[in-house]
């Protein structure tokens, strides 16, 4: 059996699967005390199950997303290093950044080397200010981390915890680096205590399966693990939607998915069941990041979205959630209510909702039923249009390789797929908004819960090779290994691969076969007038998908 979880920031779903079926799924009111709602998300999804009937559980959690938006990081030093090019000083971010002197040039090769004197002075401001976590980046430490580790060996006495640049990814992108790097240190002791708690609940319940976190690209990684880079723990939620879609439905042709929840509405656009990824890396609040994602889109329009009279009288919806439906208790009139009104939906106190949508649609002269339906048509409308201006985003993005050119096609959606709590309800008004069929999967209202349930572990390797120093880095592992002049672009993708396997299965039983490779250049090296080695880059990932162990209903 597989255990399921999605936290959503209204409900939290779980569910239970078993020889590729749906054996059940349970809701979760999602409280203020996370831990507790997950244990009693557990403890009622398992009732009467044997424990060690579970194979496998995998998770997702609002908890990283929401300790940025909200504004609640760690404070956390930085201490930066520079090379040929921008200022670092120009990217500073946290409450106590530091740029000391040192750098390496584009090769790796030590330009300058690391000003100690200044290190330690960094390293006494920081934690003067009782500051624990701290993170540090070198500009081409993708190339060769010396100056990072060294930074690090000098001040591990001082801080409890310590982020290094060259871990987060193989791209070269400094400011994009810094911010994630901050990120990884910022959430660590509450990513850290989150990980900590799920186990010590997980063990009390004598749950013993491997147990796996899913990240923004769709999939999942060792839970314990997560711990390295727990800024990949936020954006969850939008990647289980389209995972469980596609575990849900074919998503033959150009399909667009769209999971209705009570805040927000998340959307995605798959091609013949691929969907699209952000490989430069996804933005988490005012950072932008290295961190591999699906490619979505969100908009503030849920089944609990305020509605209310715009300023010309017109009713508008969201982007805000004031609070429950008024059915159940709550100060104003959302879609749900008007679900309710319309028959659609049998739930809470129905002559709650009517007086909320009465005095709705007084000032419009329009009776309950009339405004009720205007309420889902305008929400089905302002999804429609985001989703369209989406799409066109899409067609917009530069097109860079020969290839691209010669194969590109506009995206023309085919079809919906709607899932989520009111998914039933919408789907028409949806159909009707978009104009092309929109199909409700069975299981479609934990969707999201089945995406993390299924998706299968995921990885990305970077291989920076430098025949001319004799070395060929993985900054991801923080692997580096001697090489000779042999090496060539062959060596790089056995090299790669093999390490990606290996990383990808360690410690987990699973076998990942879908390995891509995303880049692969070289570079040749001039001075004078010899060459005097060459430059090799590949990138590989394990592709997002579907355990195997799962096949469609």
């Amino acid at each position: 059996m597989i255990l399921g979880l999605d936290v959503g920031g209204t409900q939290t779903d779980a569910v239970l699967l078993e020889g590729g079926k749906v054996v059940r799924t349970t809701k979760t009111p999602t409280g203020d005390d996370l831990l507790e709602t997950l244990g009693t998300a557990i403890e009622k999804t398992l009732e009467s199950v044997d424990p060690p009937a579970i194979t496998r559980m995998s998770f997702s959690t609002t908890l990283a997303t929401n300790a940025i938006v909200q504004d609640r990081l760690e404070d956390t030093g930085m201490i930066v290093t520079a090379g040929p090019g921008m200022r670092p000083e120009w990217w500073e971010v946290g409450p106590s950044y530091h740029v000391v002197r040192g750098c390496l040039d584009h090769q790796g090769f030590e330009a300058l080397s690391l000003d100690r004197q200044a290190v330690s002075q960094a390293a006494s401001s920081i934690s003067g200010l009782g500051i624990s976590t701290v993170g540090v980046v070198g500009k081409f430490s993708v190339r060769n981390p010396v100056h990072e580790l060294q930074i690090a060996g000098m001040t591990k006495d001082r801080f409890s915890h310590i982020a290094l640049g060259h871990r987060v990814s193989g791209l070269l992108n400094f400011p994009r680096r810094i911010n994630t790097t901050y990120l990884n240190a910022a959430l660590y002791r509450t990513h850290r205590g989150f990980v900590d708690a799920l186990n010590q609940t997980l063990d009390a319940a004598c749950l013993r399966a491997p147990r796996y976190l899913l990240k923004p690209d769709g999939g999942t990684i060792e839970l314990n693990r997560s711990c390295d880079n727990p800024a990949h723990a936020a954006q969850s939620g939008p990647a289980a939607s389209v995972i469980g879609a596609l575990a849900l439905e074919k998503c033959s042709g150009t399909t667009v998915i769209l999971d209705v929840g009570g805040t927000t509405t998340d959307m995605a656009v798959v091609v013949e069941g691929m969907p699209f990824l952000e490989t430069l890396g996804i933005r988490l609040g005012p950072y932008r990041t290295l961190i591999r994602s699906l490619l979505t889109h969100s908009v503030g329009i849920g089944g609990d979205s305020e509605v209310r009279h715009g300023q010309n009288g017109d009713l508008r919806i969201g982007p805000l959630r004031i609070g429950r439906p008024c059915a159940f208790g709550g100060p104003r009139p959302t879609p749900t209510d008007a679900m309710i009104c319309l028959g659609l939906l049998n739930a809470g106190d129905k002559g709650l909702s009517f007086k909320a949508m009465e005095s709705l649609g007084a000032p419009l002269g329009l009776g309950v039923k009339e405004v009720s339906g205007l309420v889902l048509e305008k929400m089905a409308d302002m999804i429609a249009l985001s989703a369209g201006a989406f799409i066109h985003e899409l067609n917009s993005r530069p097109v860079y390789t020969i290839h691209e050119v010669l194969h590109r096609e506009s995206i023309e959606p085919s079809s919906c797929v709607v899932i989520g709590g009111p998914a039933l309800q919408v789907a028409p008004y949806l159909q009707k908004a978009f104009g092309i069929p929109c199909r409700v999967p069975a299981h479609f209202e934990a969707a999201n819960a089945i995406g993390a349930a299924v998706a299968r572990v995921t990885a990305e390797v970077t291989l920076q090779a430098d025949t001319h120093r004799g070395t060929a880095i993985i900054p991801e592992l923080g692997m580096e290994k001697k090489i000779d002049g042999r090496f060539n672009v062959e060596s790089a993708v056995s090299m790669a691969m093999e390490a990606l396997r290996s990383f990808a299965c360690e410690g987990n039983g699973e076998e990942s076969n879908e390995v891509s490779v995303s880049e692969r250049h070289v570079f040749h090296m001039i001075r004078g007038y010899s060459r005097t080695g060459q430059n090799i880059r590949v990138k590989m990932c394990v592709t997002p998908g579907i355990i195997r162990e799962w096949r469609r209903l």
